[in-house]
């Protein structure tokens, strides 16, 4: 899926990166916004590509929205630490 990506962040007191993102593709018919945490060391190009990864997944069918939105085992942990939803 060809996709425009959209970057802004903001520092936790964690020292983490809080990545909020807007995500469009090509033909413009599809928008989608979400957020995702990145650890200090964390490139924006490695960012961008686990959010284009997520939506290549997507384009072979895995769904975008979020299997489990709150897990009360704190160890629990999504591969990509994504969350999106679909703009308005």
């Amino acid at each position: 899926m060809d996709v425009k990506i959209k970057l802004s962040s903001k520092r936790l007191n964690s020292g983490r990166c809080q990545v909020h993102f807007h995500v469009r593709t090509k033909t413009g018919d599809r928008r989608w916004y979400g957020y995702t945490l990145a650890e200090p060391q964390d490139t924006v190009s490695e960012v961008v590509g686990r959010i284009r990864n997520r939506f290549s997944r997507a384009e072979d069918k895995i769904s975008l929205h979020q299997k489990v939105l709150y897990h009360l085992n704190g160890h629990y942990r999504e591969t990509d630490d994504l969350m999106i939803f679909r703009a308005p």
